[in-house]
């Protein structure tokens, strides 16, 4: 039984995901109560709104958060917590409850949209400590960006602010970002990382810190979530008719093993194109290029699913724990 101590903050986003009238919520808000898990829950009103309520949220001694939405809700909220003021953010515990299109951070998390599994995953209180990458943007003066997942420049980025809010469908990502290749042009980069350096004319390169975005696409299947290196991936200019036959893999999670693609491990990883590109995390265009990117090791307690991901070593903490909040 879930200690008394613990009351969940629900941040929902009610235009996350296809347009139910709300069904998905309630089937959470449901399966909450018949768990015996007391909550308080939040709608946001409009973009950023997630970010704004997890920090108020932090700042009146909540400690224990779950976002329903998706990726994009995640981010505010994620963002929320970091910049809430805390010297040590490890102390609050975020779950999901996926209700978005893609929800890549869930899936990775062993975390799926059943409302009933999602309210086992936060009474059994299996958890990890998770790492959060953080962004910072030293030539447009654009404040530090916080994620959680996976991070993209290059055409990753261009696809992302190109696809329509609320996501239409699961197959959107995928259908511009193969219309896109036609027409985009790869900048040319220069990536540092850990000693290693990379130029020439890329089509993108991940930061990640978790396996998969772009609704399914296993793009970093080494990556862990709670080791203190993101995996950077450095995907080769490519045409339409070279990406084709690539697909299988990138799905699979075997893309590491192709000649297109270079990979390394890092705590720190600065990315210079030119021309200046976007940088995307988590679904969410952040700011441009050059983008520096920094790990804050074990920053929050995260909620997984039976089958996420197992911590290293002994840093699992039950979410139901003594702590208020």
């Amino acid at each position: 039984m879930p200690s008394d101590s613990i009351r969940w903050l629900v941040i929902v986003n009610p235009a996350s995901g296809r347009p139910d009238g709300g069904a998905g919520w309630r089937g959470i808000e449901r399966a909450l109560h018949e768990a015996g898990l007391p909550f308080d829950s939040v709608h946001t009103q409009h973009p950023g709104h997630g970010e704004t309520l997890a920090r108020q949220a932090i700042q009146d001694g909540r400690r224990h958060l779950l976002a329903v939405g998706g990726d994009g809700s995640v981010n505010e909220v994620v963002q929320g917590v970091m910049t809430a003021g805390l010297s040590d953010t490890c102390g609050v515990t975020l779950a999901v409850a996926p209700t978005g299109t893609g929800n890549d951070w869930a899936r990775s998390l062993g975390i799926g949209r059943d409302p009933l599994e999602i309210t086992r995953s936060l009474a059994a209180g299996r958890t990890l400590l998770h790492d959060v990458g953080a962004i910072d943007f030293p030539a447009s003066g654009a404040p530090r960006r916080w994620f959680i997942n996976v991070a993209g420049a290059g055409y990753d980025a261009w696809v992302t602010e190109r696809v329509p809010r609320p996501v239409p469908s699961a197959f959107t990502y995928l259908r511009i970002a193969l219309a896109g290749l036609v027409r985009y042009r790869a900048p040319q980069f220069r990536i540092t990382a850990d000693g290693q350096r990379i130029e020439g004319r890329l089509l993108l390169a991940f930061v990640a810190n978790g396996r998969y975005c772009g609704n399914r696409m296993n793009v970093a299947p080494t990556a862990r979530m709670d080791d203190g290196l993101f995996d950077l991936l450095a995907v080769n200019e490519l045409s339409l008719l070279q990406v084709l036959p690539k697909l299988a893999k990138l799905y699979g999670g075997r893309i590491l093993g192709d000649p297109a693609v270079r990979h390394f491990r890092s705590a720190a990883v600065r990315i210079e194109t030119e021309p200046p590109v976007s940088v995307q995390a988590d679904g969410q265009v952040q700011g441009p290029t050059p983008a520096q990117f920094s790990l804050r090791r074990r920053a929050l307690t995260v909620v997984t699913g039976p089958e996420g991901p197992s911590p290293a070593g002994a840093t699992a903490r039950a979410a139901n724990g003594p702590r208020s909040g």
